[in-house]
């Protein structure tokens, strides 16, 4: 009576609704008052048969739902058959075996025992295969990250060259600029020898004089700030030409651990 082959497919408990009462008042529901036990009776009755019609018209998640509920309501080992049959034909492998697990623990002498051992075999060798799968999986991801992480480290250059920063071109800068100022200098000071050589008779003495004394500075002064404007710019040209340096790239590498970054920042 408790048990019958589905579809030729799967071995299905059916708990019959004339013996549900008592299979109800083995569990400890006996404890309660009778109102409230007839209605938990009732309500595993509703959820029992609402779960048969649903796993015979392949409403497999609504099964397993209508069976829970009446296991909750019961505890009966009974319930843990059907809960463990439709959790196997969903492949819901871990819950299908610990339902089948619980009801031969509490139904150790179960004509179904030899049915319900084997089912729990397949399931843990099922288990166990994907487990070894994910594993496997995961292993080999992690080679693949290992192996472009290898790839790109052997494909990029090992040091980058890093130049000497703004330093050279502020002095190129100042010595083009000390180089002009000379230039205007010199220019000035060409300009009072100039005037003095060409003096009208009868120029201001003072004035003439001035510019013979003011001609000859002007004209050192430029030819010192060139000089020293050309020293500064042909120092910067050079200082940026051999200022720079090779410097360590980032290292990336992926181990069983995870990411690590090594190099200098």
């Amino acid at each position: 009576m408790r048990v019958l082959t589905f579809g030729g497919e799967m071995r299905f408990l059916l708990v019959l609704v004339v013996s549900f009462s008592c299979l109800v008042s083995t569990m400890g529901v006996d404890a309660q008052s009778p109102q409230s036990r007839e209605a938990r009776i009732a309500q595993a009755k509703k959820a029992f048969a609402t779960g048969t019609r649903a796993y015979a018209n392949g409403e497999f998640e609504s099964a397993l739902a209508s069976f829970r509920r009446a296991y909750e309501l019961t505890s009966s080992p009974d319930l843990l058959y059907n809960i463990a049959t439709v959790s196997d034909r969903m492949r819901l492998d871990e819950e299908a075996l610990e339902a089948y697990e619980g009801y031969l623990k509490a139904r150790p002498k179960s004509v179904d025992r030899e049915h319900v051992e084997g089912r729990i075999d397949v399931l843990r060798a099922a288990i166990e295969a994907r487990k070894r799968a994910e594993l496997d999986a995961e292993i080999e991801a992690r080679k693949a990250a290992i192996d472009a992480a290898a790839r790109v480290k052997a494909e990029r250059p090992l040091t980058e060259y890093v130049g000497p920063g703004p330093g050279p071109w502020i002095t190129i800068g100042v010595g083009s600029a000390a180089i002009v100022t000379g230039a205007v200098l010199v220019g000035l000071g060409q300009r009072d020898q100039n005037k003095v050589e060409s003096a009208a008779p009868g120029s201001s003495y003072a004035m003439v004089q001035e510019m013979a004394d003011r001609g000859p500075r002007r004209t050192k002064a430029g030819v010192a700030l060139m000089s020293v404007g050309g020293v500064g710019v042909i120092g910067g040209i050079i200082w940026q030409l051999t200022g720079g340096h090779e410097e360590a790239m980032p290292e990336v590498s992926i181990g069983p651990t995870g990411v690590s970054v090594k190099g200098t920042f």
